[in-house]
This record gives C-alpha cells, sequence and structure tokens, in this order.
C-alpha cells in the first residue's frame, strides 16, 4: 500500500506532462483538429476513446472543448500514440522528448508498462513482482525528458526515496542472486 502511495504522485505527473506536451506538440504540427483527423488517429481504439471521452463529457455536462478532451483521455490512449500502428507519427512527436536516441519502440515499451503498473496502483492490485526501483527511475527520467519543471515536482514531492529503502521486498545476496523476502511471498502472482 505505501509503495502504490509513493508511485501514484509520480505516475500522475507523467501522464499529466505526456498529454499535455504530445497534444501541444500535434496541436503545432497537425492543426487544433487533430483528434478528428483519421490520417492522425488510424486505430480503432484511438477513434473510439475519442467518441467515449466525447460522451463522458457530455453525460457529466461538460463543455466538449479540446482541453475538456485532452483531461478526459485515458492513459491508453496517449501511449497508443507512440505504438507500432502509430510509426507516422513519431517524427512530429520525437522532439518532445529533450534527450538524445530516443527511439519510439523504447518509448512505446515504457508507456505500455508504466499503464501496467499505473493500473495496477489505481486498483489496489499487488506490484511487488514488479521491478519497481527500476519503474520509478524509468518513470523520473521520462518526465525529466518531456518536462523538467514536472520532473522537478516529483524530485520535490515524492516519498519513494522515503518508503522504497523499508521496504523488504527484494534481497540482493553475495552471489547477486536477487530473491524475495519471505514475508512477501503469499502476495506474489504464481
Amino acid at each position: 500500500m505505501e509503495l502504490s502511495a509513493a508511485l501514484y504522485g509520480p505516475l500522475h505527473m507523467l501522464e499529466v506532462a505526456l498529454r499535455n506536451v504530445a497534444d501541444r506538440q500535434l496541436t503545432a504540427k497537425r492543426g487544433a483538429d487533430w483528434m478528428d483527423d483519421s490520417n492522425t488517429l488510424t486505430t480503432g481504439y484511438q477513434q473510439n476513446c475519442i467518441v467515449k471521452a466525447r460522451e463522458q463529457l457530455q453525460r457529466d455536462r461538460k463543455a466538449s472543448t479540446h482541453g475538456q478532451l485532452v483531461a478526459e483521455l485515458n492513459f491508453g490512449f496517449w501511449g497508443s500514440l507512440f505504438g507500432r500502428q502509430s510509426h507516422h507519427l513519431w517524427q512530429d512527436l520525437r522532439p518532445i522528448f529533450q534527450a538524445r536516441g530516443i527511439q519510439r519502440p523504447g518509448i512505446a515499451t515504457q508507456l505500455a508498462d508504466f499503464r501496467v503498473l499505473r493500473n495496477r496502483v489505481a486498483h489496489y492490485e499487488p506490484i511487488l513482482a514488479l521491478p519497481l526501483a527500476q519503474r520509478y527511475a524509468d518513470i523520473t527520467t521520462l518526465t525529466g525528458w518531456l518536462s523538467p519543471s514536472a520532473a522537478a515536482w516529483i524530485n520535490d514531492t515524492s516519498e519513494w526515496p522515503d518508503v522504497f529503502p523499508g521496504v523488504p521486498i527484494l534481497v540482493t545476496d553475495a552471489e547477486k542472486q536477487t530473491r524475495v523476502s519471505p514475508g512477501v511471498l503469499e502476495f506474489l502472482p504464481g
């Protein structure tokens, strides 16, 4: 529970930075109506996300403005912009990452991993079997590539450094083998 709580803020900041920076870039490159352009959003999943987000805004009696739509779209949608089926967007989206050597497949894999972690955290599912230290490092790194100020916020507010070392999950012995502390065995997936 403490680990999940410590990851929630950094994951939230990553998601907000990703959606805001990606939207700003796609708006600049493809126009304000990029979400309604079938040459931009080419997959049924992406197009369905737009439809569902608009329907949700209508049910909530919120204005269907561009900003409201951006906020309503889920993390899966934003991650899908970097997937194999959206390779055509990479030239537009590559500049949002303030780092060299970034490749679309690596970003897509990280975002998929973050989505799984985010969903597990949000739905109170076990996360102990995941490589949490690496995921946290990747969250802060990717957030920094998108928005240094968002990464600074994570650094200033995150409880992760205080929580993670105190939780007896993984133990590395002298032979560099990682094993699970016996106290958490019953909580790990089979």
